[in-house]
C-alpha cells in the first residue's frame, strides 16, 4: 500500500490539488454569476493549486520519462549515437533542474515579506513550490536513471 502511494505521489497529490482548483473555481463563479458578489480570495487560492498541480505534472512526466520530446532527427541516428544523445539529454535535464533549483532559493526568500492580500498568507507559500518540488524532480529523474542503469534499458534504443 505504501509502496503504491509512493509511486503514485505526485499522481495523487496533483490530482487532489487539480480536484481542488476545479471547486474553488466552481465556488467563484457560482458566487460571480449567481449572487453577484465575487469572492476576491479564490481567484488567488485557485493560481496556487494551479501552480503546485502543474509542477507535480511535470515531476509525474520526469518520473515516468513521459515528457513531450521531438525525436525527429534522434530516430534517424544509429542505435549507439541514439544511446549517448539519450545520456545527454538526461544529463542536460539534471544539470538544469540543479540550476533552477539554485537559482530558486534567493528568488523564494526575496518574497518572505510580500503578502498574497487576498489569502493574508505569505508570497513565499507560492514561490515555494519552484524549489520544493524542483528538488522532487531532481530526485524522482535519479531515481528513474538508476533504476534504467540497473535494468540496462541505457543500453537499449529509446
Amino acid at each position: 500500500m505504501l509502496k503504491k502511494i509512493y509511486n503514485n505521489f505526485e499522481e495523487i497529490i496533483g490530482s487532489g490539488l487539480f480536484v481542488a482548483m476545479l471547486v474553488v473555481l466552481v465556488v467563484q463563479t457560482l458566487t460571480r454569476q449567481g449572487i453577484g458578489v465575487p469572492l476576491v480570495w479564490t481567484e488567488e487560492l485557485s493560481k496556487l493549486l494551479f501552480i503546485y498541480a502543474g509542477y507535480l505534472g511535470i515531476a509525474a512526466c520526469i518520473k515516468d520519462n513521459s515528457h513531450v520530446a521531438i525525436d525527429v532527427f534522434v530516430n534517424r541516428l544509429p542505435a549507439k549515437a541514439q544511446k549517448w544523445v539519450y545520456i545527454f539529454n538526461q544529463f542536460l535535464i539534471l544539470c538544469t533542474l540543479i540550476v533552477v533549483f539554485i537559482i530558486s532559493i534567493p528568488i523564494l526568500q526575496s518574497q518572505t515579506h510580500l503578502n498574497i492580500v487576498t489569502l493574508q498568507i505569505s508570497y513565499a507559500y507560492m514561490f515555494a513550490a519552484l524549489p520544493i518540488l524542483t528538488l522532487i524532480m531532481i530526485y524522482r529523474l535519479i531515481e528513474r536513471i538508476v533504476k534504467e542503469w540497473r535494468e540496462g534499458k541505457t543500453e537499449e534504443v529509446k
